[in-house]
Order: structure tokens, then sequence, then C-alpha cells
């Protein structure tokens, strides 16, 4: 980007004092000390773990020329201009949108929430859009593309920071991209975060709702209130939202914008978008067959299919084409092809195929929602074809714990093994976190039905070796996510390739071109 006047930002934050001089020419936005380059304005921010002014020496020394702070500062640097603002996270959003010229209103921005789905909703909504010709560009925790193509999700978040969104919504307008979809997480959303604070969104998508992130919100209220912010956010002619009847109410109370309503099985004369006439493919096949149905969409319908199991996808899929149709103007049979062309993202019931008698499914599922949608469809797969359910899966540390002994009971009453393992244990114990999730497994002999493997590749391991013809094993949690992270940091991961491994050394796949 061009250098940008310290007055010009100035006046977008509105400080609340300045020492120092305003004529300066900035040429980033910063709030790692460690990526600091000369002419930086550097944000202190307070942390969970660490304060972001303890670095504001490092960061001068690293060539920022301007600092910002909400707390008092011992030490004031020759040559250098301090800003104090009361809220540090709210300045670097307004800082990150001033230097990067407000890249959101030179694009349609469609943004996605939910307690589930919403990855699935936003990758689907990005390729409808790109299939019907749109340029489309995408943030999300399963792939962004910025204008150069797809690629994977560098930061291991849903929703990057202020300054990383801003960017990545500059790179788009650049490369002459007309819409953005982004994943917009509660983390991303609440007002504490401000990472999407001053992001106007032109379409607002929620999928549904329950139980997740109470160690931050501390409420259900709160944390659904979060993700209303999104709809709050909505701006302009031409803006709606999408939601599912149960979750109507809670949007039109935030937003004078049309709501659009999406759902199965709902009454087409209703209007929105609906389906009718589901018919899932066999069991005891593969993810990739097809789940035929008859979309309706405001009076007008047409014969689908969806390659992706379960009627949680296909909830998805509704929410993705009254977004799709709606931005284009289209009607229930221009959807047909393109949905037909959908497919879910990496690590999303995606199936592990290295020749052996029994299916290994790698997805996403972390929530208790989650978990009862996924293993219950796999449960039914499962002992439809003859064969058990094992669960492998743990719960990810210094995040909320209430829903760990949920996971549990869950697991428990669709698998018949369900095996505890690691899942970003962050600063915890691990073995503290799988006792916490064991006490859900109320019945289960530690052991037998039951087993705590804490390495993540040694678990998957015991579940294929457990494994018999006919059955399926599902690995839960980390999905497309390419790494774990410790009390060390994070290690480069790959649940298919671990899967993979556990397979090739119990014999399978030694000359198979899937593996």
């Amino acid at each position: 980007m061009k250098p940008l006047s310290l007055a010009r930002l100035a006046a977008a934050l509105e400080p609340e004092a300045v020492r120092g001089s305003s004529d300066r020419r900035i040429t980033q936005i910063c709030y790692d000390s460690r990526r600091v380059r000369p002419g930086a304005l550097f944000v202190a921010q307070p942390g969970a773990h660490v304060d972001g002014h303890q670095f504001i020496p490092g960061a001068v020394a690293a060539g920022s020329v301007a600092v910002v702070h909400s707390r008092p500062l011992n030490h004031y640097a020759a040559g250098v201009t301090y800003l104090r603002v009361a809220d540090a996270a709210a300045a670097l959003s307004r800082a990150a949108a001033c230097f990067y010229r407000h890249p959101a209103r030179e694009l349609t921005v469609v943004g996605v929430t939910g307690t589930n789905g919403k990855s699935t909703t936003a990758w689907w909504i990005y390729h409808l859009l790109r299939h019907l010709r749109v340029a489309a560009g995408l943030i999300s925790t399963v792939g962004c593309d910025y204008g150069a193509g797809l690629g994977t999700n560098p930061e291991h978040v849903t929703t990057p920071l202020a300054v990383e969104t801003h960017a990545a919504l500059r790179a788009m307008v650049d490369a002459g991209l007309e819409a953005a979809v982004v994943e917009a997480s509660s983390w991303g959303l609440a007002a504490g975060s401000k990472r999407l604070a001053d992001v106007g969104f032109d379409v607002g998508v929620i999928t549904n709702f329950s139980h997740d992130h109470l160690e931050l919100h501390g409420s259900a209220a709160a944390y659904l209130d979060a993700k209303l912010n999104l709809f709050r956010a909505l701006r302009g002619r031409g803006a709606f939202a999408v939601a599912p009847p149960q979750l109507a109410a809670q949007v039109r109370a935030v937003t004078a914008v049309p709501v659009h309503l999406y759902g199965r099985d709902r009454d087409p004369r209703l209007g929105g978008a609906t389906a009718t006439a589901a018919r899932a493919p066999a069991a005891g096949g593969t993810a990739r067959r097809s789940l035929s149905f008859v979309l309706h969409l405001d009076g007008a319908s047409a014969d689908c299919s969806l390659t992706a199991p379960g009627a949680f996808n296909l909830d998805n899929c509704l929410a993705a084409a009254a977004v799709a149709a709606r931005c284009r103007g289209l009607q229930a049979a221009d959807l047909a092809a393109p949905i037909a062309a959908l497919r879910l993202p990496p690590g999303h019931m995606e199936e592990v195929a290295c020749g052996q008698p029994f299916r290994v499914v790698v997805d996403y599922a972390h929530t208790p929602e989650a978990f009862r949608a996924a293993l219950s469809y796999l449960a039914d797969q499962a002992r439809s074809g003859g064969g058990r359910l094992i669960a492998v899966f743990g719960s990810a540390g210094e995040r909320d714990i209430e829903k760990r002994p949920q996971q549990g009971r869950i697991a428990c009453r669709y698998a018949d093994l369900v095996v505890l393992t690691d899942e970003d244990c962050r600063g915890e114990e691990p073995l503290a976190i799988l006792r916490q999730i064991a006490a859900g497994c109320r019945g289960r002999t530690l052991g037998a039905d039951l087993v705590l493997e804490v390495e993540r590749e040694a678990a998957i391991a015991r579940a294929v070796a457990a494994a018999r013809p006919r059955d399926v094993v599902a690995l839960l949690g980390k999905g497309h996510e390419a790494s774990i992270i410790g009390p060390r940091g994070a290690r480069a991961y790959d649940e298919r390739g671990a899967a993979v491994a556990a397979l090739r050394a119990a014999g399978y796949g030694q000359a198979a071109a899937a593996c």
C-alpha cells in the first residue's frame, strides 16, 4: 500500500491525546513488534497472555514512527508520535480500514456466521458465485482466495485480525474481484475483538445457534448477541439477511433489511428457500454419493442433486442457494447445475480410502451439535452396513470446558468405541482435558470401549487397528487444519495424512494411488 499520512489516520482514530508530530507518513499498520518495518504505526493491544504495551520499545527500535496505546507509558522515545486511545482493538480496526482505503466499500461483502456449518456455507456461496461468473473472493477457515486463486488459510483462525482482513479485502479489490465471502466467527464479531467492526456487510447469513465459546462470551445470550453484530453491520440499499426460521425474530430485531428464510421441509408457499422430497443415497456408500431433492425458491422449483451427506449439509446448501439467487436475481432452475457441481470443503466428511475393508472419515465437527449431526449420520451408515462406529476426537485447550462432557456423552450415544485424544491442548494438561470429556462417558469401561490416548497419531492407529470390515472410523475435530497447538506452540499436522500413515502401517494401501 502507498504510505498514508498520520494526520489522516489520527482523524480516523479520534485519540484522547497525541504526543509528537502528526506530520509523518505511515507505511504499515502492525500489532506484532516482530513484524514491524520502518515507518510503521504500532498498535499495542492488551491480550489474554501478553500485553502489547511491553513490546513498544522493540517496535520503536524496529522502525515504528508512531505508537497507539491505551495505557499510561513510563517512557516516550524521541522522534516517535504517541496516540492514546480508549480502546486499542477499535483503534486497530479503524486504522486498518483507513490505511487500506476502506476496501469493503468497493465489494459486495457476504458475511456468514453460526455455530456450525458456517465454513461449508461460506465455501459453497463462494463456489456458487464463481460458477455464476461473479468474481468472488473468500476468507474462511477452510480456504482463502484474495484474487490469485484458492489457497489454505495461513492464520489458523476463522476470522483474521483487522489488519489481515482489510489487507485481504484490498487485495481482492486490486485483483478486480466484485464480491467477498467472509466467514465471521463470534470471536471476529465480538465487541471486544473488533476484528470486523469496520467491515460493512451487504449480506448476512446465520446458519444456526447452539453451545460453544462460553469461555469467551460468558453466556449463551452474549454469544448470540456477538453473532447478531453481523446483522447490525448490514449496510446500504440492496442489503439483506438470510436466516433459518428459528432465528428470524432475533435477526429482525437488530436489522431493518429484508430477512429471507431457508430450511428443509418448509411450506414452499411461505417463500424463501426450502427443499422437499429429499432422498439420501443408500447406506454404506461414500460421502460422494448425491443427495437428491426439489429446490423451492420463492414460488419456483427445480430438481437438484448435492454431492454431500447428511440433512445438515442440505440446510447449508439452501442458505448458500438463497444468497446466490438473490445476489444475481436467479430462479431455482438456474441453480440446479451450480449446486450439482458443489463439493464439500477439505476435511469435511472427507473419506480416506486405502483399500481397507472399512471406512475412515475425517470431519471438522467440534461442537456438541456438530457431533450429534455427524455421529448420528455415520452411526446410521455403519449399522445399516452391518458395522460399528469408532470415534476419535478431543477438545481444544483454553476454550469452552462446559462442552467437554457433552462431547463425551454424545459420542458414547452413537459410537461403539470412543478414543479420546489431543486437539490443540495449548497450555492445558492434555490428559486432564481427556478426563473431562470422559466424565460424560458413563457406562463405558476404560481400556475396553473407552480409550484415552494423548498422542493423536497413536490414537488414530489404535482406532484403525480395532476396526473390522464394514466399520466406520470417524476422526473428528481437526478436519482441514494443518497444525496441532500444544504448550510449546504449533507443530505441523495433517489429519488425512495421519490416517493414511496408520492405514499403511496396518498393511493397507501399499500400492494404492488413493493413498
